[in-house]
């Protein structure tokens, strides 16, 4: 069934009945938008190689993996997966160590290793999991400590990349990386958003 939409007196669909576009602007409204920008309407409808790019990146570590690793390798497993800094934030103070005041499952000390906390140590884990996600490597992926969690004093956390995981988020054109993490009932978990503008990347 064909709609009928109302003209105006030069013969075009008038502004109540043009269609909705993007995210429910108007459509005269979205012209106005990308004008504003130098682009038409078709070309944000249509996939303006210069719009921005959103991409996310979900994980998920069980806290007894993790305990099982630590209590394995120690303080070697520790230092290869996790930045100085990130084994600062995670360290447990003496008087919440094994033995203190520590809730039951968030700390565990193996075989030569400091204690943790290891909700801390999986939510970490999954942050770096879901920047991987993110940068969609083709090749070799980054090196765990290439990733970092980094710990504001205010207590909100941001992400920092080196080596190839820098150099991967400058290939996808990334300008901006944001993290949210949390633990609960045995499970780390991290969400990671970018945005990228793909025609600002740099070439392989």
């Amino acid at each position: 069934m064909t709609a009928v939409l109302p003209l105006d007196q030069a013969g075009a669909p008038t502004e109540a009945a043009r269609p909705t576009a993007v995210g429910g602007f108007p459509a005269g409204r979205l012209d106005a938008l990308a004008q504003d920008a130098g682009r038409t309407a078709a070309d944000l409808l249509a996939g303006d190689p210069t719009a921005i790019e959103v991409r996310v990146g979900v994980d998920l570590v069980e806290v007894a993996d993790i305990a099982h690793s630590v209590e394995t390798f120690g303080d070697r497993y520790v230092r290869r997966i996790f930045t100085p800094h990130e084994i600062e934030c995670c360290r447990l103070s003496p008087a919440t160590a094994p033995g203190g005041t520590a809730p039951v499952g968030t700390a565990a000390a193996g075989q030569g290793a400091a204690a943790y906390s290891l909700d801390s140590l999986a939510s970490r884990f999954a942050a770096k999991e879901a920047v991987v996600k993110v940068l969609r490597p083709a090749g070799p992926r980054p090196e765990w400590r290439t990733i970092e969690v980094h710990r504001a004093d205010s207590g909100w956390c941001e992400l920092r990349l080196t080596g190839l995981a820098a150099l991967l988020a400058e290939q996808a054109g990334v300008e901006q990386l944001a993290v949210s993490m949390t633990h609960e009932a045995g499970v780390g978990a991290a969400v990671v958003t970018a945005v990228a503008r793909p025609d600002r990347s740099v070439p392989d």
